[in-house]
């Protein structure tokens, strides 16, 4: 897959068949869309082109009366999805204020046609882009008929009656609700990090784990709670169960994510981890004594090694 970073400089292309947008989480709807892409792609002998934008567009225009807003996937997640999913050229624009006011019609003009050479678009139903999300499909179908480029939007993509978006599947893993997210998703929901040093309690217990600290700080971490997880790492995939919390037992102010990688013994500090997020299996509590913590972890990691057991692939 060929990635082009600054879209100031991008050079005059062959022609292309052309979508854009975030795709933050490259959720089965995108899927959908970028699968329709390569077919009109592999028809027009074009190249199947994605042009999306970073940062996420909330990240630049995020109102501060509302929370920071938060990713599925950063950039570095989203290129190896859509490398593994045959895409053949991304162009990443730099989203920045001048950027969103840039008018529709100069955009789809100057970087779509004249340097894309793009001959058809393909949107999702609710897409809209330029300054005060003023392009639209009716503007797209009106500039395609005069200046002779084809456009297609794709009605929703439902799973189980429900229309799939990434703001849905944020809503399901602020709620624990995995089994629905990863339905959405088309994948197990993931945090990419670095191994940190902690404060050793887990080993102290018997329970030694990794504290994982994600490689962008405006990834979304799911809400507080025990997991079954998988850790990838060195190429291979283990078991884990994984917290997520502020220790109410100690009392501790900072959020932590840590793993226990079962049947797995060594050091792993500064190496680089993915955790999968499988099922959640109970909340963050407080518990009275360190003893009855530990015997809670035992049953987390009886659970969570039941749960694993019961997948059918890692």
């Amino acid at each position: 897959m060929q990635i082009i970073w600054n879209i100031n400089t991008l050079p005059p292309a062959e022609s292309s068949v052309v979508t854009l947008g975030t795709f933050d989480g490259v959720h089965l709807g995108h899927q959908t869309i970028l699968a329709e892409l390569k077919t009109r792609a592999n028809n027009l002998q074009a190249r199947a082109t994605m042009v999306t934008f970073e940062p996420h567009p909330q990240l630049v225009l995020n109102n501060p009366s509302r929370p920071p807003h938060e990713v599925l996937t950063t950039i570095e997640e989203k290129i190896e999805i859509l490398n593994q999913l045959g895409l053949d050229r991304l162009v990443v624009a730099n989203f920045s204020p001048a950027f969103a006011g840039l008018e529709p019609e100069r955009f789809v003009t100057e970087i779509l046609l004249e340097r894309l050479k793009m001959r058809e678009i393909i949107i999702g139903h609710d897409h809209a882009f330029g300054r005060a999300r003023s392009g639209n499909l009716e503007l797209l179908e009106r500039m395609g008929a005069e200046q002779g480029f084809a456009v297609a939007s794709l009605p929703p993509y439902r799973v189980e009656d429900e229309i799939v978006s990434s703001t849905k599947i944020r809503h399901y893993l602020q709620k624990g609700l995995m089994e629905t997210a990863t339905a959405m998703l088309g994948r197990s929901y993931s945090i990419n990090g670095l191994v940190v040093h902690g404060e050793g309690r887990g080993r102290g217990m018997g329970f030694p784990t990794i504290n994982l600290r994600p490689f962008s700080p405006y990834k979304l971490v799911p809400c507080a709670g025990i997991y079954a997880s998988r850790c990838h790492l060195d190429g291979k995939c283990y078991a884990a169960a994984t917290y997520i919390g502020k220790k109410p037992t100690f009392a501790a102010e900072e959020r932590v994510i840590e793993t226990y990688i079962i049947d797995f013994d060594g050091q792993l500090y500064g190496q680089e981890v993915r955790v999968d997020f499988i099922a959640f299996i109970r909340e963050d509590t407080r518990f009275a004594s360190t003893n009855a913590l530990v015997e809670q972890i035992k049953q987390d990691i009886n659970k969570s090694v039941e749960v694993l057991a019961s997948q059918s692939s890692y």
